[in-house]
């Protein structure tokens, strides 16, 4: 489709004022078009302004673009008056195909690039230099018919049309910016001539050169003068004016003879006397020396003239009297020395020296930290400085200071900023900087307190760390150091430490570095207890869940022997081939197998210590068999015991049933109402059961009863539930008083790091830190900056507190599970309904974006609808306006699958969709059972046994009912309508079919329409799998996090 130029357009291609002269030219008949073309999709055209040829390409893809002969191709008023008549539907008559006489664009581009078409007839171009009284001045001149220079009636405009070639006229140019640049310098009266796009047009006949800026004019001339303009006087003899390549310099001159000082300004021309000298430049950088046959020659000058310099010039000589000298050496010379070089040419007057500044640090501390303050000090009260002394200085300053030299502030002209230093910045200055700049010349140090002088120890600082039993789970700790024989006191140790400061200064000015190897320990150790405690100023104590600080204490020997049995017991969790293997409980109906004996080896042993963890096992490896022997154990060891479990209400029953058939001795009793609607206390309801299963709910709701019911082991299982650790359901599990407890889950993370934190806080309070110290310790830095350090210590950290084998380390036996992502394309009238709602739901997002957290829900929403909308468009606009392509594809799986003799398990996140998925079975005469949270317990139970006994082949599951607690081991094939932001959702999914039990390979199909948000969905789930394995696996850390604003960009565009 050929690109449609319209007049509204053109304001967006060029400024309006260019537009609008660019239509005066076009209206004027200046400007026509002479050819048009199309060419593989981009129409073209030629045309004329004047004698200029512009060119215009007008592209789908890439939009307009010019080159204009004279211009080039940033736009000018040519392109603007042929983009006008474009816009207004002028055309040529040559029609779309490219004339003969007409070269490609990529042709036409390449030979103007490699061919200078010069100029046909150059013509001879000369500035003419005048004088008038007030100075030096320059107007255009052409050469005549006789070889004279003409001026009359040519004007700086006439210029353009007189076959100037392209170095003069760039050298014009230059000449003109200068011209335009007098706006800048303050007192110029004279109006400013704009003439860009070679217009000239309000220029005058005379440019003055004593009102150009210096800087770039003497380069001007010279590139005048090179690109071959004559520089000529006009004068009768129209004489050459020569631009001379050596400088001159300029000084003031002082001698002394018949009783008087004389002063006079001396610029070395080596010219005749009898010629005048005018300014040339703003300030003065050349001078033009004229005779009577007018400006013959063009001076640049070494220095630029100080406005001083000019009006000494301008003035008379002057001579000061013997007597009046020591007043004029001490209030006028040092302003002199700034106007220009002093010199005595007959070395008759011995100037005296300048007087050195001095540079001043005054020097402050408080609190161990230094300030620093710098000024420049001068003997005399003139107020005049010297730069190039200053600056000496300075260098000399950061010269001693060496590699320290970001310790004196930042550089500010000839001297240093305001500083104030940290406390191991203060150390290093004052150690390393600070004695050398006391030898520097020409620098004073105040210091403004008393301070000792720091030094170095000559010896390494001694630790010495013991402990003392405080309550349940917590050492009190007693350290002490000396350095030399000096003590350090313990609060300034703990302070620098916790600050990670890199030194210690003692009261004495003796220094030691915290560097040391020996203190890496001890400043976790600190930092840990700092974090830990709810009352920071109180002991310093360490938790009893820190065994990796411990070992380090224990092992560098700074911890001593009192603290060393209670690591012994721990290093079973440490150490994995420690762990005493323990029996399974006699009476026990279930071969477990090794991995299972571990995990049953591993709960008891916390139970036993009174110490908790996570047992975090692939899911469908068997997860409350262990849980349920170490129950049993826990009950033929002490009968009296009592447990409780908490879980989903969807899977309170499987737990019931689960431990009646395995473990007949532990009396068990599921709660499926509260206290107030069972009418009966909790206590009588339990009766003499000694295992309790609950759901979150009833645990929330009647808390107190359970709390007062001294449970000496709590799981929770399914424990991701509850990973919202500012939810109710949380708080209660954290503040329940039990010895044990242990948190039950396939994913102990599922989105971030913090999903981690809050499930390690319930079983192993202490282990990570709180919330804020665990953000800034271990989350940001592996989330957001991929901080492998952090991650190696977080896993040792967690190690002997979590328990997590995968379905590939334990059960090799268990049959192969193949995932297949099927890409479903969408019907064309789908595809245009998704695409227009996408546009409008983009727009919405982006505008959202700079807030998320506010707008959380909002963009949810619409990610939401998105996806709803890849599945079927009646989702959305309830108008059958497309039919559902991913609901084609399902029907012919079942036939397939059903059809072979296989079973099926279908999960959907949405219930709408899911029913319509069990419409197509139906359509089928498919048999099928159905599962969303809508169905009751007892009809749930139901659908449960007519699949799993064999009744019917398909049972569609929504994933928030059905993701977990089941086991489907009856089916081994799988279909993933939709994929979740989770990947760790469908995981659990999946695994209600492989799991242990599991004899036949399982195939898993997932859905995905194609060119939707659900391709972005599936690209986010292996962000997040990376994570998940980063931490629970070793591998390498990935920054994953929450859903943020570049994920939700990620997701709505492209």
């Amino acid at each position: 489709m050929p690109f449609e130029l319209s007049p509204a357009d053109l304001p967006r291609i060029l400024p309006a004022w260019m537009v609008q002269h660019g239509a005066h030219l076009a209206e004027q008949g200046v400007a026509r078009i002479v050819e048009r073309y199309d060419l593989g999709g981009t129409t073209s055209y030629e045309g004329r302004v004047g004698r200029w040829t512009i060119y215009v390409d007008l592209s789908e893809r890439e939009g307009v673009s010019v080159d204009c002969d004279e211009c080039g191709k940033d736009g000018c008023v040519h392109a603007a008056a042929i983009l006008h008549l474009i816009a207004h539907g002028a055309t040529s008559a040559t029609g779309l195909r490219p004339p003969s006489g007409l070269v490609e664009p990529w042709r036409r581009a390449l030979e103007r690039a490699l061919d200078d078409p010069g100029v046909a007839e150059p013509t001879d171009v000369a500035l003419l230099i005048g004088l008038d009284r007030d100075g030096v001045q320059i107007r255009p001149g052409l050469r005549g018919t006789r070889g004279t220079w003409i001026r009359t009636g040519i004007g700086w405009r006439d210029l353009d049309g007189k076959g100037i070639t392209a170095e003069q006229r760039r050298a014009l140019g230059e000449l003109e910016a200068l011209h335009e640049a007098r706006e800048h310098f303050p007192g110029s009266t004279r109006p400013v001539y704009r003439s860009r796009w070679g217009s000239y047009d309000r220029a005058p006949q005379w440019i003055r050169l004593d009102e150009l800026p210096s800087r770039g004019l003497w380069g001007v001339l010279a590139d005048l003068r090179d690109a071959g303009v004559h520089l000529v006087a006009d004068t009768k003899a129209q004489s050459p004016v020569a631009l001379r390549a050596e400088p001159a310099a300029h000084h003031l001159s002082l001698d002394r003879r018949d009783g008087a000082l004389h002063v006079r300004p001396v610029i070395d021309l080596q010219t005749e006397d009898d010629v005048r000298i005018l300014p040339v430049g703003v300030p003065v950088a050349a001078l033009a020396i004229a005779d009577d046959d007018g400006v013959r020659e063009l001076v640049p000058l070494r220095e630029p003239l100080a406005d001083a310099f000019t009006r000494l010039m301008q003035g008379e000589a002057f001579t000061i009297p013997d007597e009046a000298v020591a007043d004029f050496e001490r209030d006028y010379l040092p302003k002199l020395r700034r106007v220009a070089p002093l010199r005595s040419e007959a070395g008759t007057y011995d100037i005296p020296a300048p007087a050195r500044p001095t540079l001043v640090l005054t020097l402050a501390q408080a609190e161990a930290r230094a300030t620093l303050s710098w000024r420049w000090e001068y003997p005399d009260a003139s107020g005049l400085r010297l730069p190039a002394e200053e600056r000496a200085i300075g260098d000399a300053v950061e010269a001693a200071a060496g590699e320290r030299r970001e310790l004196l502030g930042a550089r500010q002209g000839t001297g240093f900023g305001a500083a104030m230093l940290t406390k191991d910045e203060t150390v290093e200055f004052r150690t390393g900087v600070l004695p050398a700049l006391r030898g520097v010349d020409g620098v004073r140090v105040d210091e403004t307190d008393e301070q000792p002088e720091y030094r170095f120890a000559a010896d390494p600082p001694v630790v010495h760390v013991s402990t003392a039993p405080h309550g349940n789970d917590w050492f009190d700790l007693e350290v002490s150091v000396d350095v030399g024989g000096e003590a350090v006191p313990l609060g300034m140790l703990l302070t620098a430490l916790v600050a990670r400061d890199r030194y210690v200064v003692l009261p004495s000015g003796t220094v030691f570095t915290l560097n040391a190897t020996q203190f890496d320990p001890l400043r976790e150790l600190l930092e840990e207890a700092r974090s830990l405690q709810d009352r920071p100023t109180g002991p310093l104590r360490i938790s009893r869940w820190q065994t990796d600080l411990w070992e380090e204490l224990v092992g560098i020997g700074l911890v001593q022997a009192q603290a060393n049995d209670w690591l012994d017991r721990l290093r079973g969790l440490t150490e994995a081939d420690r762990l005493e293997p323990v029996e399974v409980p006699p009476g026990f109906r279930a071969q477990l197998r090794d991995y299972q004996k571990a995990g049953l080896a591993w709960l008891d042993f916390l139970r036993r210590h009174r110490l908790g963890g996570i047992l975090a096992d692939d899911m469908g490896l068997g997860k409350t068999v262990q849980v349920l022997a170490a129950l049993e154990r826990a009950r033929q060891e002490d009968p009296s015991g009592r447990y409780l479990v908490v879980a989903p209400t969807s899977v309170v029953s499987n737990w019931v049933s689960e431990a009646a058939r395995f473990a007949p001795a532990l009396p068990t009793v599921g709660m499926d109402e509260t206290s107030g609607k069972r009418g009966t206390a909790l206590a009588e309801a339990v009766g003499d059961a000694r295992l309790v299963v609950t759901s979150y709910a009833l645990f929330r709701l009647d808390f107190d009863e359970y709390q007062a019911m001294g449970f000496t082991v709590l799981v929770l299982d399914e424990a991701q539930q509850i990973k919202n650790h500012r939810a109710q359901t949380h708080r209660c599990a954290r503040v329940m008083d039990v010895p044990s407890k242990f948190a039950i889950t396939g994913t102990p993370l599922e989105n971030n790091l913090l999903e981690l934190w809050a499930l390690a806080s319930l079983v192993a309070p202490g282990l990570l830190g709180g919330e804020r110290s665990f953000t800034d310790q271990y989350r940001k830095p592996i989330e957001r900056e991929r901080n492998g350090e952090r991650l190696h210590r977080l896993r040792r950290r967690l190690r002997p507190f979590m328990l997590r084998r995968t379905k590939e380390e334990v059960a090799s036996d268990l049959p192969e599970k193949t995932e297949q992502l099927l890409e479903v394309e969408l019907h064309p009238a789908h595809r245009r309904a998704y695409a227009t709602r996408l546009q409008r739901e983009r727009q919405k997002v982006l505008g959202l974006l700079d807030d998320v957290e506010a707008n959380r829900m909002e963009i949810l929403r619409s990610l939401t609808t998105l996806r709803l909308l890849a599945l079927d468009p009646d989702l959305v606009d309830g108008a059958g306006s497309a039919p559902s392509a991913k609901l084609e594809k399902l029907g012919e799986l079942l036939e397939e699958i059903v059809g072979d003799g296989h079973s099926v398990l279908v999960f959907s996140q949405f219930t709408q969709f899911l029913g319509r998925a069990a419409a197509v079975a139906d359509a089928r005469g498919i048999p099928y059972a159905y599962l969303d949270g809508s169905v009751s317990m007892s009809a749930r139970k139901r659908m449960i046994e007519r699949f799993t006994g064999g009744d019917v082949p398909v049972f569609f599951i929504s994933l928030k009912a059905g993701g977990f607690g089941l086991n489907l081991t009856q089916a081994d094939y799988c279909i993933l309508l939709d994929p979740w932001w989770n990947p760790a959702a469908e995981a659990q999914a999946t695994d209600r079919a492989h799991r242990i039990g599991q004899t036949r390979p399982v195939v898993v199909y997932r859905l995905i329409s194609k060119g939707t948000i659900e391709s972005k969905v599936v690209a986010m789930q292996e962000k997040k799998s990376r994570l998940f394995r980063d931490v629970l696996a070793g591998d390498d850390p990935s920054s994953v996090g929450a859903l943020s604003a570049t994920d939700f960009r990620g997701l709505i565009e492209g």
